[in-house]
């Protein structure tokens, strides 16, 4: 950033400072309070995966879902930064580092793949929120001496409705089954691979994500998602609306 859009940017703050996403608290993106709805882990069985089970960093609700709607679907891109450390840690603290240096035996780089978006979604939100995430923990992985990378290997093909708009496990299922496929050209045979998420609701994005991935080849490591929030136990906060997709 050159001189003149720091002053600009110095400006900006001074004139309209920011609140934090999550509770609005003054001059903080995500204030410590908020911070701390993200180190919460949240585990379930999965038993397709190698780790055996997928995890989150906190629970969809309150500020925490109020802060992911805001980065998510409202445009606050300086989420970016809380969010990439909150899922880094969440890597750390569930032994991933540790699976992937002494757990696993693999020749070929760990690839991070975020869920994929429905192209109406992207052009609403003028970009694949995930990337980021996704390449932040790649770097974490490749610092930590694991060869790795981000690929978008997934898509999402005539998709029109978000996931968590539906009421039931079955119509989410229903409304995948067989949209969610590996993009063509991407070879994916003996390659491990970390799916990473925003939002788990009822798995069925998860399992339809990690269904495509085996069936092309790849050995899922396992999920990993901001926040978690159990089917027909929606949030309930006036205003707003997400998605899983």
């Amino acid at each position: 950033m050159g001189a003149v859009a720091r002053m600009s940017a110095m400006i900006v703050d001074l004139l309209f400072p920011r609140g934090c996403a999550g509770c609005d608290r003054p001059d903080a993106v995500l204030c410590m309070n908020c911070r701390r709805l993200f180190h919460q882990q949240v585990e379930r069985p999965l038993p397709a995966v190698a780790m055996g089970r997928w995890f989150a960093c906190g629970w969809y609700r309150g500020a925490a879902r109020h802060a992911i709607l805001s980065w998510k679907d409202h445009g606050d891109e300086e989420c970016d930064g809380p969010f990439c450390e909150m899922l880094y840690d969440l890597a750390h603290s569930c032994g991933l580092f540790d699976t992937l240096h002494d757990g696993m035996s693999y020749d070929k780089p760990v690839l991070i793949v975020p869920a994929p978006s429905s192209r109406q979604s992207v052009r609403q939100r003028g970009r694949r929120h995930m990337m980021q995430l996704a390449g932040r923990l790649a770097r974490e992985l490749r610092r930590a001496r694991l060869s790795a990378k981000v690929c978008n290997a997934l898509e999402s093909r005539g998709v029109k409705r978000r996931s968590v708009q539906m009421r039931g496990v079955a119509q989410r299922s229903r409304r995948l089954r067989g949209h969610v496929v590996v993009r063509p050209g991407i070879d994916l045979r003996g390659v491990p691979v970390v799916l990473v998420d925003d939002i788990i609701t009822s798995g069925t994005t998860m399992r339809r994500c990690v269904e495509a991935l085996q069936q092309a080849g790849a050995t899922v490591v396992t999920v990993l998602a901001l926040a978690y929030t159990p089917a027909g136990r929606p949030a309930r906060e006036e205003g707003h609306s997400s998605s899983a997709v």
